[in-house]
């Protein structure tokens, strides 16, 4: 627990996930309508993101959760399995309640575990009272969730949905191209259609592949050809 009563949670929050670095193709709506939860009062007190890995979901959550609106913790809720009794202690429930806004990532992960049903509806209804937003996110639609809970899923099923699409490949490349640029690199098209080719599509993965060769472009002051990407790429595969 923190000096200020807040408390400590694993984030695991990535630095390159900010809400100004999301690339919003073509999640725009998304992303305005998790910055709307920033702000008080909120439009909306349960927002829901869904759609498959690689859509920006996590990206999102962690951006608001690292935005200048004060503490807000972001929770994994598929990471948090074994350690969940730590979020039901008193202080760490008061402190998660008074929070401007609450962020729970793969939140399906929870469907059908009793205790941490009871958590969320518990949490749902003190921050009702409070007029303070939630920030949900997980895979499926709402209305494929199966919750065991009768009383939390009603709660659930008042969650403003909102679906995010993946990129189709001229938006990846031009996702791609922007990335790059932020951390100062130049990429022509023909270079991000070879990531592309090569490398798996999902943002992640892409954004951990563009920090190391920004490391190694700046190792070696070299801009980023093909043969460049390609000893780069090659010299990981080795390592």
């Amino acid at each position: 627990m923190l000096a200020n009563g807040q408390m400590r949670l694993p984030l695991g929050l990535r630095s390159g996930a900010t809400l100004d670095d999301f690339c919003p193709e073509p999640n725009t709506a998304a992303l305005n309508a998790v910055r709307s939860l920033l702000v008080r009062p909120a439009p909306v007190f349960v927002l829901y993101l869904y759609g498959p890995g690689g859509v920006g979901k996590s990206h999102l959550l962690q951006g608001a959760a690292q935005s200048d609106a004060g503490w807000i913790p972001y929770i994994e809720c598929a990471e948090m399995m074994q350690s969940f009794v730590d979020l039901a202690l008193p202080d760490t429930f008061s402190s998660l309640v008074d929070a401007p806004l609450v962020c729970l990532d793969n939140v399906d992960a929870w469907a059908g575990q009793v205790d941490q049903e009871k958590f969320l509806y518990d949490l749902y209804n003190e921050r009702f009272h409070r007029a303070r937003p939630l920030l949900l996110a997980g895979r499926e639609a709402s209305r494929q969730l199966v919750w065991t809970l009768p009383d939390w899923a009603s709660r659930f099923s008042a969650c403003v949905p909102m679906a995010l699409q993946l990129p189709d490949d001229l938006q990846r490349l031009h996702i791609l191209q922007t990335m790059a640029r932020r951390r100062g690199l130049r990429m022509d098209r023909d270079v991000a259609r070879y990531v592309l080719r090569h490398q798996s599509r999902d943002m992640v993965v892409l954004e951990s592949l563009l920090e190391m060769l920004d490391a190694r472009s700046w190792e070696q002051q070299r801009q980023l050809t093909i043969p460049f990407i390609r000893h780069c790429l090659d010299r990981e595969a080795s390592s």
